[in-house]
């Protein structure tokens, strides 16, 4: 089950959009194939779970795409369909040049107020210097980059970054306060679930829907604090 889809010519949808009205009433007349999947492309049926909420599935309610291809195709989906809702158009795949020549290729890319913004979605391991080596890419090219990760990435990536949090900023001294999810200031990085309701968690129990997220980005109270990426 997802929340986001595309049309059959290549729209995104996000069921969290409609009212429960509106939503039953489309059940009613759409035909199968009028929205896949954005996993493998088949079929979406249109459902509603028994506690009101949209949502969309596959026709056998099973996938044959792989578990990393399906998390990245449904993360994009709800990327794109949240900013859809926003007013703003992203382009998923975009390619770009860094002033050395360095090769990129952004998940998700969208403009808004004179702000380019990537958003990255890594759902495998990967190093902390390849997450700093991309990073440092998009910020001499002028973009900025925004992270999502499965959650047993964060986990694995954070204790990278509290211990080098804790050497560089605090000279290996643990502080008082604490670290929060240990995470770096130019790093933002955060969880997203994406099967039912798809959520961003920052840690600590706290989480948003995609949309609040994107919403925060581009209102700028999306911001580091304490240790922590998190939303005012």
């Amino acid at each position: 089950m997802t929340q986001s889809v595309w049309t059959r010519d290549g729209r995104p949808v996000d069921a969290s959009e409609f009212r429960i009205s509106d939503w039953e009433a489309l059940k009613q007349v759409a035909q199968l194939g009028d929205f896949v999947m954005p996993c493998c492309k088949s079929p979406a049926v249109l459902k509603t779970s028994i506690n009101g909420l949209p949502f969309f599935a596959h026709v056998s309610d099973e996938c044959s795409t792989a578990p990393e291809t399906k998390w990245h195709k449904n993360g994009k989906a709800a990327v794109l369909g949240s900013l859809r809702q926003l007013g703003i158009e992203g382009r998923e795949e975009v390619p770009g040049l860094s002033p050395s020549g360095a090769k990129w290729e952004a998940d998700v890319l969208f403009s808004s107020d004179r702000r380019n913004i990537a958003i990255e979605l890594q759902r495998s391991y990967q190093h902390l210097r390849d997450f700093m080596r991309r990073q440092d890419r998009y910020t001499v090219s002028g973009v900025e980059c925004f992270w999502l990760v499965r959650h047993e990435t964060f986990l694995t990536l954070s204790k990278a970054t509290s211990r080098l949090l804790l050497k560089r900023d605090f000279g290996n001294v643990f502080p008082e306060d604490g670290i929060g999810t240990g995470m770096l200031p130019e790093l933002p990085v955060a969880m997203l679930e994406t099967g039912g309701e798809q959520r961003v968690l920052f840690g600590a129990g706290k989480c948003a829907t995609v949309h609040d997220w994107l919403e925060g980005i581009l209102t700028s109270t999306y911001k580091y604090r304490e240790g922590s990426w998190n939303l005012d």
